[in-house]
Parts: structure tokens; C-alpha cells; sequence
């Protein structure tokens, strides 16, 4: 008796696995690599029969029987490879009905059954389409044969090859559904909804689950659970860790938009704390404390929200000893979005003393300066971000003893962000060097044979910007800008003769 339970036993277990089926059920098994299991909350749908019993399963023979009329198409049916949980068989006439257009699917060609192949199962992980990449279904062609076409590639839209037909592979075809990718960004919550930090997705751990559908008439919302290492920076401590979170996505396509959005992450785990998730990394929320006995000032206590990652604070008693006299900075009231001087960055000329100390910048008019401020006018407190390169510098191109060309600066609107500041001991007092991460957008023209070339390349520019401040100087000058990275073919050109390209201020 036990021996004929067994085998039932085992096909059933093996159909929950593998088809999906029966979704209306209380809770439902996840199978991250078809090994371990964990249970969810399944997600009601309106559409139950989105996960009927239409895929059959040979235990003997090792495949799996699709029958499309039973998806109210054509009479056909089909002999397929197994596929995993956690994807979506597709052959012929038969599309399972979760493939739909506005997301993300990684296509796997299935290897084809044989009757000398008993298992199939060691080629099931073939490469995928498209270099293996998880593209946008924007269509699905009628007919016999299904017509799938994806997005273009970059300036690509008018040559789109990233289509194939159903019925291009006698194998067919399993897609994986994909809502969140590496790189993607989000805003951590409390459930108190008070936001904690931010979460960067470094690597996906396992395979993303569809855990449930609901088809409405303007709109499709699916419920993915994911699992993945991220990078998770803490606005209380402004520590950054990389941590294993888990969660559901929930991800909604409407009949307006192209593509299908996470619109927030619910259930996430992270070291068995509960949150949710935002997508985008929302610095409105970004918390920073600072501390005056840390400076040998004032022991007051301050936590500013909505500083940038890229501003330093400065509110009541409390000056970032990162600020000094000398160098350029924006203003900001932390408060508000408009930059204080017109925009303009301007140079420190000098901090006062006492408990709300005066900033006196560059002003516009020797007889009549204005362009100062206290330290805690705004209550909320400022943000001041560092500057390095303006428009209009000039540089020219370096590598080693050559002159490769030169370099004027057109726009300079993207923040500066600085890595380090260093002092440094020398025959006259202490100089300062600072670090400064830049991002500008640069004429440069090219040296040929001996003379610059008056062509001019219109080119985005990244670097580090090396800025430093003399003992006993008022005013601070670039040193140089390393670690030079080119946004055009340019940077191909320099990279093949060059070891290192440096941008070398005119005199």
C-alpha cells in the first residue's frame, strides 16, 4: 500500500512545483532553486483561472503535456521539456497566460524531448536570448505562430532584432519574469513608515517568483517575491552594508504606460526586521546628526533632514570642520529647493567666532557686502556643497610629457561631491588639499602636429578634482583633475596610447 502512495505522492509534489497550479489556495509553496521552500501569503486574484490545472506531467518520461485549447486557442497540444517554478512555458499556439506585455522576461530555448533522452533536465541551462538579458515584452503577435517582440537596443529602434517567433524552437520556450534588477534603487521604511535608508540591489540571489495576478480592466498587477543582496545605507549612522533582503514586489502595468512599475516592496526581511520599500532612493528622507562636542565646540545636538548626500551641514552652533575658508561653495537652506546668492558658487572668505557664527562669503560689492549669513538663521540648517571646477576654466590635456589638447569648460551644473580632505605639512603652515568628484561637460580641442586643432568635441567629462589651499593664501586653486574618464570615442583614442590622462589648469 505504501508503495502506491509514493508515486502519487511524488506527482503531485512535483506538479505543485513545476505547474504553479491550484493558486487559490490559502498559502502556496516557493521553490528558490528547486531545492528549498517557503511559504507566502498567496495574493488573491480575481481570475482564478489564470492558474488552472492546464499543464500535465509524465513522472515516468520526465516532460511536461500543453494543451492550448484549455486556454480556449486552438486544439494543439505539445511535449516539452520540464520547466522550473518559476517559469512560463510558451509553444506554438499555447502562451501561458502569465507572459504578458510591459514586463520583463529572460527567455530560455527548452531543449527538445527524446525518447533516448530520459532526462532532460541537464541541458535546461542553456543560455537565454538577447546575451542573456531580461528584456520588455511590447507585443504578441496573432496567428499560428505567435510573434514575441522586445525592446530595442539602444539606437537600435528602427532595426529591432529582439524578436523570434513561438514556434521557432521545437523545444519552445520558458520565460523567467523579472521585476527588479542589479543597480536598482530604494527608499527603506519602518512599519511606522518612518524611512530608515536606502537599499541598492548589488546581486540577485535566486530566481524572482510570481506569486499571484490580478487582471483588472484598465490595469494588471502581479506580485513577485525576490531575494537578493543589497547594499543598505542607514541615514541614523550613514553606515552602507551589503545585507540579504528579502520581500514581494508589487509591480502594476496600465493600458497608458509602456511598461510595468514597482510601485512599492511589502513583506521585505532584512536580519528578521519587518519594512517596506519605495522605489528611487528619496533623500527628503535622509537623516544626518551631528554632534558639537565632536568639533571641541559647543556640546548641542542636531539631526537635519533632507541634507543631499553631497552637502555638508551647517545649522545652529554646528560647522562642518570640512568647511573652510579659502574654497567655493553652494548654499542651500535645507528647507527649500532654491540655492541662496542666485546659485552662484561662491568663495568662504571667513567662519566668526561665538555661538552663532557669521559666514562671510565673496561679496559683490566691496563697499556694500552682503552676501553672509549666520549659522542659525534657518532653523532647519544649511547645506553647503563643494566647488571645484567652474565654467569657463580652461585645462589643458595631459598625458605623461604630451600634450594631447585642450579643455574649456561649457556646463558645470551637476553637484561635486568631495571624497577626502587632506593637510599637509610644509615650510610655511599647514596646506589643505581636498578631493572632489566632478562631472562637467567640456570643449576640447585636439593637438596635431605640434598645433591645436580648431575642431571642437563637444564632451561630457568625469573626474577627481585636486584642489588645494596654501598656508597664509585667501584663495584656493585646482591642482589638477585625475582619474580623467571621457563620455565619447575619445576616451578610446586616449586609453589606447595613454596609461593615464590628467587635466593640467592654464596659467
Amino acid at each position: 500500500m505504501l508503495s502506491a502512495i509514493v508515486p502519487e505522492e511524488t506527482k503531485m509534489d512535483v506538479m505543485q512545483r513545476v505547474c504553479q497550479s491550484n493558486r487559490s489556495r490559502s498559502s502556496l509553496v516557493v521553490v528558490d532553486d528547486d531545492s528549498e521552500c517557503t511559504e507566502h501569503n498567496t495574493f488573491s486574484n480575481q481570475d482564478n483561472n489564470l492558474y488552472s490545472d492546464r499543464i500535465s506531467f509524465d513522472s515516468q518520461r520526465q516532460y511536461l503535456i500543453l494543451d492550448a485549447s484549455e486556454l480556449g486557442d486552438l486544439p494543439a497540444r505539445y511535449v516539452i521539456a520540464p520547466v522550473g517554478s518559476h517559469q512560463f512555458p510558451v509553444l506554438g499556439v499555447y502562451i501561458d497566460k502569465r507572459v504578458i506585455t510591459g514586463f520583463k522576461y529572460r527567455v530560455r530555448p527548452l531543449p527538445c524531448v527524446q525518447d533516448n533522452l530520459p532526462d532532460t533536465r541537464r541541458n535546461h541551462r542553456e543560455c537565454c536570448l538577447f546575451g542573456n538579458r531580461a528584456l520588455t515584452l511590447e507585443s504578441i503577435g496573432r496567428g499560428y505562430s505567435r510573434r514575441f517582440t522586445f525592446e530595442a537596443d539602444k539606437g537600435c529602434l528602427n532595426n529591432n532584432n529582439n524578436y523570434f517567433w513561438s514556434d521557432n524552437h521545437p523545444g519552445g520556450y520558458a520565460f523567467e519574469l523579472e521585476v527588479i534588477s542589479e543597480g536598482d534603487k530604494f527608499t527603506l521604511f519602518d512599519v511606522n513608515g518612518e524611512a530608515q535608508g536606502t537599499v541598492e540591489v548589488v546581486k540577485i540571489e535566486v530566481p524572482q517568483f510570481e506569486i499571484g495576478m490580478k487582471v483588472e480592466k484598465e490595469s494588471v498587477e502581479k506580485r513577485v517575491s525576490v531575494k537578493f543582496t543589497g547594499k543598505v545605507e542607514s541615514f541614523e549612522t550613514g553606515v552602507a552594508k551589503p545585507m540579504l533582503v528579502s520581500g514581494v514586489a508589487v509591480c502594476i502595468k496600465t493600458k497608458k504606460s509602456k511598461s510595468a512599475k514597482i510601485i512599492r516592496m511589502i513583506n521585505v526581511n532584512i536580519h528578521h526586521h519587518r519594512y517596506y520599500m519605495l522605489p528611487g532612493m528619496q533623500n527628503i528622507y535622509r537623516r544626518v546628526t551631528v554632534r558639537g562636542e565632536s568639533i571641541n565646540d559647543v556640546p548641542t545636538k542636531y539631526t537635519m533632514t533632507g541634507l543631499q548626500p553631497y552637502e555638508i551641514p551647517v545649522v545652529g552652533t554646528y560647522v562642518d570642520p570640512r568647511i573652510i575658508p579659502g574654497f567655493h561653495y553652494k548654499v542651500r537652506p535645507n528647507d527649500q529647493k532654491d540655492l541662496l546668492f542666485g546659485g552662484r558658487a561662491l568663495k568662504l572668505n571667513s567662519i566668526g567666532m561665538g555661538y552663532a557664527k557669521k559666514l562671510s562669503f565673496q561679496p559683490d560689492s566691496l563697499l556694500n557686502p552682503n552676501n553672509y549669513l549666520w549659522s542659525d538663521n534657518h532653523r532647519d540648517g544649511l547645506g553647503l556643497e563643494p566647488r571645484a571646477v567652474h565654467i569657463g576654466m580652461k585645462f589643458e590635456i595631459h598625458a605623461d610629457t604630451n600634450i594631447l589638447g585642450e579643455a574649456s569648460v561649457f556646463r558645470a551644473d551637476l553637484p561635486q561631491r568631495e571624497e577626502r580632505m587632506e593637510r599637509l605639512e610644509t615650510a610655511k603652515g599647514i596646506a589643505v588639499e581636498k578631493y572632489i568628484h566632478v562631472d562637467v561637460m567640456c570643449h576640447i580641442k585636439l593637438a596635431r602636429s605640434g598645433s591645436i586643432d580648431k575642431e571642437e568635441h563637444l564632451v561630457q567629462v568625469y573626474g577627481l578634482a585636486v584642489v588645494r589651499k596654501d598656508p597664509k593664501i585667501n584663495d584656493s586653486y585646482v591642482v589638477r583633475v585625475e582619474n580623467v574618464g571621457l563620455d565619447s570615442h575619445l576616451n578610446l583614442i586616449f586609453a589606447r596610447n595613454h596609461s593615464e590622462v590628467t587635466f593640467i589648469p592654464k596659467p
